[in-house]
């Protein structure tokens, strides 16, 4: 009696426990349906909204987003890709009413046996049902959550209906939402093109994407494909002898074709964008602002300051240049071994800067020629042998012999950057930051490459000096090797770039042969506090990014090129503020503005216009610099680049600069109406672009190709302003001319600013002291 009783008491707690759970489990299945009464507008579904990105004129630039659907109809989808999915997910899909207990038991004992998750029970329905409307946990509420609503999906659409949604839906990997984008990124077909063989691959991606993955995962995806084809087979869909076939006939031609893929690329790789760099530049910028989820899912609108005609010559010109060059740099550094520690060779590259060093060139050993083979001709070859058959540990082995060579291949190239700037208005109109924006190439060098800028940073040496008035553009310095003894009792010598002499030069002359001499002695007259105070207000950099050292005369700074762009723009625009940006307004998918950069940046400089601050040099000091830049172009180092090969005959100014050892080749110039900057090197700073590799030769020429073919008008300089006068000078001393001066030109000056001396005549004795001292340090005399 005893027993019987407490049995009652176990069976009745039981039930009412049961009851109770059932009831709770009841009462929150119903709570949850009622919150999808939308179920019956399911069909109606909009994926979320990709951002757009808009150029000056509203051209299309490219679309930002995360999730991207295609939608594609039941019509469309092949008969193959619909069997593939049925044999793999679900097999009784058109007998089952939304839930198929006998899959759900099944699965049980399958994954009970197994110790683990290996077959999944549910049915399409129920997939297409967590995948809209529940968060996907693994739970018992969610698990009844969804075969409620699977039921209720079953009851309002057919089995087509239903299909159509799932196919749209699914996530297959690599950031694929619905088949349409799967099929471009593992096959680059539409969705109607894919055969058997295809469709099976697609149908693995479900249940594991990441596992499954061909691209990520060759190896796995090789022999769950072959599972699928079995379960095709056994479904009646194909036959043993085709399946089998087709199989052997796919595999070794796909493991080809997918070898060069990256395995991290996703569905947003192949996304149109016209502009990579300059779209990554803007996405980091809206992200900061916006944050991820509205950037990628909110339908921005985001008119930016880009050119899309400019950019794609801009692109076009720096990818020719950089084929060019590449023939001629990668013979000189075929040798070049990147075992040498960089810091040794930034180091070297300093000193260079001050003595002329010869450029290094380390060998290679037998053993690192033997590496660079294998991974240029052979690894790949062999990896697809071992996928093929199956042999796993070889593939493990090569893929560590892989990564251990890493940076032993010989695909180190020459890179590049260009940037334009509008002057009147700060639009960045053209952006390119490399030979190629890819996985492995984001790094965008038109704003984030700090180099050595080397002679394009003389105009603002230069023009610290003439705004100081300390030196005006007919100033004569001796163009003389110099000797310097510093405190510690260390000496050093800097060279010109052929090591030739010339004697008296005066200021205008000097930067249009870009003559280095002239330079440090202008740094010895106005000395470093002018320059660096000069320097950061054009390039608006802090003060610790130069160093107070003659060498700074040199350009011995790191800037990028966006940095030193603004710097020339600010020329071009008669010494007044230049705000670069690449924004120019948001707006949200109904039309709302969220920002606006243009008027932010207007409003900021009509804000200095009205508080006097507007100017960052003098118009006199930028009227002068422009001048001068222009004889670089008409008649120094750049003429044969631009006038002469190019036949870019519109009015222009800028500087060519080469950094020691030719490891950086810069050209920086402007019209009245756009600055632009070209820089060309290899990412590692101690490459050498090759003997004679220098602006004017692998930099300018792209320039001058860019500025001739954007098509901007024929357009003056701005004249002379008010305070600046043309005064007669001696040409040989740069003096007021006297009565015996044998020859006399015109040059601009400031007023308050022009030579105060009149000349003595003596030219000749001058001279004579000059060459006689060039002549005994043993150097070369150039015009004598």
């Amino acid at each position: 009696m005893e027993f019987k009783s407490r049995l009652e008491k176990i069976t009745f707690i039981l039930i009412i426990s049961v009851s109770l759970i059932g009831g709770i489990l009841f009462g929150y299945v119903v709570s949850q349906t009622r919150n999808f009464s939308g179920i019956e507008n399911l069909k109606q579904f909009q994926p979320n909204l990709p951002a757009k990105l808009y150029d000056v004129n509203g051209e299309l630039i490219a679309e930002l987003f995360q999730e991207k659907r295609d939608i594609i109809s039941f019509e469309k989808l092949p008969k193959n890709l619909i069997n593939a999915f049925l044999a793999t997910e679900d097999r009784d899909f058109y007998r089952h009413i939304g839930l198929n207990p006998v899959a759900m038991i099944r699965a049980f004992f399958k994954n009970l046996a197994a110790g683990g998750i290996v077959q999944g029970g549910s049915t399409i329905t129920q997939q297409l049902a967590k995948r809209l409307f529940t968060s996907g946990e693994r739970t018992i509420l969610r698990k009844a959550l969804e075969a409620v609503l699977a039921l209720q999906i079953e009851k309002k659409f057919t089995k087509e209906e239903i299909l159509e949604m799932y196919f749209n839906q699914i996530y297959l990997g690599h950031g694929c939402y619905g088949l349409s984008s799967a099929s471009r990124l593992f096959f680059n077909k539409e969705v109607k093109e894919l055969n058997v063989v295809e469709s099976a691959v697609l149908a693995a991606l479900p249940s594991a994407p990441t596992r499954y993955s061909p691209l990520r995962s060759p190896h796995n995806a090789f022999k769950k494909n072959r599972d699928i084809m079995n379960r095709m087979v056994s479904s009646g869909f194909v036959t043993e002898e085709k399946a089998k076939t087709l199989y052997n006939e796919f595999w070794p031609g796909y493991i080809d074709m997918i070898k060069t893929e990256f395995p991290t690329r996703t569905a947003g790789t192949g996304n149109i964008d016209n502009a990579p760099y300059f779209t990554d530049y803007v996405r980091q910028i809206l992200r900061s602002k916006f944050g991820q989820d509205t950037l990628y899912n909110e339908g921005l609108s985001v008119y930016t300051t880009l050119n899309l005609k400019r950019q794609k010559i801009g692109q076009k010109y720096i990818t020719e240049g950089l084929i060019k060059q590449n023939e001629i740099s990668a013979s000189f550094n075929r040798y070049t071994n990147l075992a040498v520690d960089r810091d040794l060779f930034r180091i070297y590259d300093s000193l260079g800067n001050i003595f002329p060093l010869p450029v290094p060139k380390v060998r290679n050993d037998a053993e690192a020629q033997f590496n660079k083979r294998m991974i240029d001709d052979t690894v790949d070859e062999i990896e697809i042998i071992s996928l093929l058959v199956d042999a796993v540990d070889c593939h493990k082995a090569l893929e560590n012999y892989r990564s251990s060579a890493v940076g032993l291949t010989s695909v180190q190239k020459v890179e590049g950057a260009l940037i334009a700037i509008e002057p009147s208005t700060g639009y960045i109109t053209s952006m390119v930051g490399g030979s190629g924006f890819s996985v492995d190439n984001q790094y965008n060098r038109a704003v984030q490459a700090k180099r050595q800028v080397g002679s394009a940073f003389k105009p603002f040496v230069y023009g610290a000096g003439i705004e100081s008035k300390l030196i005006n553009a007919a100033t004569s310095l001796p163009d003389a090797p110099i000797l310097n003894i510093d405190e510690a009792g260390e000496t050093w010598s800097p060279g010109n770039y052929k090591d030739t002499y010339s004697g008296l030069v005066r200021l205008r002359n000097a930067l249009a042969r870009s003559i280095n001499i002239i330079s440090i002695r202008i740094f010895d007259v106005i000395g470093p506090d002018i320059i660096i105070d000069y320097a950061k207000r054009m390039l608006r950099v802090t003060e610790s990014r130069f160093t107070p050292t003659p060498s700074l005369a040199l350009g011995v700074c790191d800037l990028t090129p966006l940095e030193i762009a603004r710097g020339y723009a600010i020329y071009a625009n008669n010494g007044k503020e230049v705000i670069p940006f690449a924004i120019r307004y948001v707006i949200d998918r109904d039309g709302n503005e969220l920002d606006n950069t243009e008027e932010n940046v207007g409003r900021t400089i009509a804000e200095k216009e009205i508080n006097g601050t507007i100017q960052v040099i003098p118009t006199e000091v930028a009227f002068i610099m422009t001048s001068l830049m222009q004889s670089v172009v008409n008649g120094g180092t750049a003429y044969n680049a631009v006038r002469q090969n190019a036949e870019f005959y519109k009015t222009c100014a800028g500087k060519t600069g080469t950094t020691s050892n030719w490891t950086d080749a810069w050209f920086c110039g402007y019209t009245p109406d756009i600055s632009a900057v070209v820089w060309i090197g290899y990412d590692r700073p101690f490459m050498s672009l090759g003997k004679h590799q220098a602006g004017a030769v692998a930099a300018a020429p792209i320039w001058a190709s860019y500025m001739k073919d954007i098509d901007i008008k024929e357009r003056a300089f701005s004249p002379a302003p008010p305070d600046v006068y043309m005064a007669e000078v001696c040409s040989f001393t740069g003096l007021l001319p006297s009565s015996v001066c044998i020859e006399t030109n015109g040059e601009y000056m400031i007023k308050g600013g022009g030579p105060a001396e009149t000349c003595s005549g003596n030219h000749f004795k001058v001279k004579s002291i000059l060459d006689r001292y060039i002549e005994k340090e043993g150097v070369t005399i150039k015009n004598k």
